[in-house]
Formats: structure tokens, C-alpha cells, sequence
């Protein structure tokens, strides 16, 4: 049987795949009867042969979750079935905590010079504000120290 799934062709912690028609007993990283395509989770980025995913659909190919998943996000399956296929921009860009740590992790000092002039102008703008409202409070604080001035003067 032949299933459409992932290859892995990244290296550690940076996985990028391509999209391939295999064997269903050979191993992962097996040769591959034919390449339809490549994703790129940390980039969030689908390449796809699509007249070579339907030909091999209508072969008898069967999809792994994942793929039907890509598949399906990209409007392949829709068309397949003779309906309007969008692309869904957003399938891909959802969230993902653990691929943001990496990314940060991989680049510490692109997000170390970013950060520094970031904090310089927050820091600058907290210390205008700091008098401003020192200036708001004074005069409160000197009529409530009259008062008690005033009684002792009585």
C-alpha cells in the first residue's frame, strides 16, 4: 500500500519536510517513490505538486493525518471532490509556543540588540511620566499640609 506522508530532511531541532508517496513499510527517511511537495513548520510555508498528489489520491493513495491535515489547508482535497478549494492562510499560522522558543533560542542576539533600544525609549517615557505625576500629587499633598499648619497656628 502507499500512503502520502512527511519525510524529514531537517537537521536537529529545525525539521523541514517534504511531502512524498511511500511504501507503507519503509522507514521514514526511505527512498521515496515520489516527491509531491515540501512543508516548512517553523516558517509556516507549503509547497505543493498538486496534479501529483491527485494523480497519486486517484491511484489509491492513502494520506497520513498530518498530510490530510496540510492537504486539506492548502484546498487540494476540496478540489479533488469537484468543489471550490480556498487556501486557508491561517491553518498555518496558528500559534505555536514550542516552534517560537526555538526560533528565539536560535537567534538570542537578533532578539538581544532588538530588545536593548526597546527598553531604552519604555524607560525613558515611565520617567517622563513620573514627574508628571509627582506634579498631580503635589498639589493634593500642600493643601492637606496647610490644613493641619493652620490648626497649630489657631
Amino acid at each position: 500500500m502507499v500512503k502520502l506522508r512527511l519525510k524529514r530532511i531537517g537537521r536537529k531541532k529545525l525539521p523541514f519536510y517534504r511531502i512524498v508517496a511511500m511504501d507503507v513499510n519503509s522507514p521514514r527517511d526511505g527512498q521515496a517513490l515520489g516527491q509531491l511537495g515540501t512543508y516548512d513548520p517553523l516558517k509556516s510555508r507549503i509547497d505543493l505538486d498538486e496534479e501529483g498528489v491527485v494523480r497519486w489520491l486517484k491511484l489509491g493513495a492513502q494520506m497520513t493525518p498530518t498530510v490530510r491535515d496540510l492537504l486539506r489547508s492548502q484546498g487540494i482535497l476540496a478540489r479533488l471532490q469537484g468543489l471550490e478549494g480556498k487556501v486557508r492562510e491561517d491553518a498555518l499560522l496558528r500559534q505555536k509556543p514550542k516552534s517560537h522558543k526555538k526560533l528565539a533560542a536560535a537567534a538570542p542576539a537578533d532578539d538581544a540588540s532588538a530588545s536593548a533600544p526597546a527598553e531604552g525609549p519604555k524607560a525613558v517615557a515611565v520617567a517622563q511620566e513620573s514627574p508628571a505625576a509627582d506634579e498631580t500629587k503635589a498639589p493634593e499633598a500642600a493643601p492637606e499640609a496647610a490644613e493641619p499648619g493652620d490648626a497649630s497656628k489657631d
